[in-house]
């Protein structure tokens, strides 16, 4: 008896074979040193996110007044305006926790690819882009130690 199963070019059952119909495509997974890299970068991101933030403090305490506490600078990173332009980066970060963290669809080597791909376009500082980009390359020029830490998140992103 024949074993109906559709077989692949090496001889295995097909978990590629679009024709099938029933069956996923793997993908295969991210090794384990592009997700060394990939959470090093995660690192570096958050703590660029983390300067950027305190140097939009900086900018809008001498724009607005004080902030009298964390909480309340918290509720107005939320819910302010000023400070809408920090999301992109925010995201980032949330999104390669996620992936790096779902072990039901684990990392594929291409979704990796992907997310550094994502974060080097983030983290372009152009005077004429987007909200971020602008806002971005205005905090560079003013925040040498801020600079420094791009230099390396970007050298870390390029692999």
């Amino acid at each position: 008896m024949t074993d109906p199963t559709p077989k692949a070019g090496n001889g295995t059952p097909s978990d590629t074979d679009a024709s099938a119909g029933s069956l996923p495509v793997a993908l295969p997974p991210a090794p384990p040193a592009l997700l060394q890299r990939l959470e090093a970068a995660r690192s570096l991101l958050l703590r660029v996110h983390r300067a950027l933030l305190e140097a939009e403090r900086v900018r809008f305490e001498k724009a607005r007044g004080r902030i009298p506490n964390n909480t309340e600078f918290l509720q107005l990173v939320i819910n302010d305006p000023w400070f809408d332009w920090l999301r992109p980066m925010a995201q980032m970060v949330l999104l390669i926790d996620e992936r790096m963290s779902d072990k039901k669809s684990p990392l594929g080597r291409d979704e990796a690819q992907s997310l550094f791909d994502r974060a080097r376009a983030l983290l372009r500082a152009d005077p004429e882009g987007d909200a971020f980009q602008r806002l971005y390359a205005d905090a560079l020029q003013h925040s040498p130690s801020l600079a420094v830490l791009a230099g390396q998140v970007a050298a870390a992103l390029a692999g």
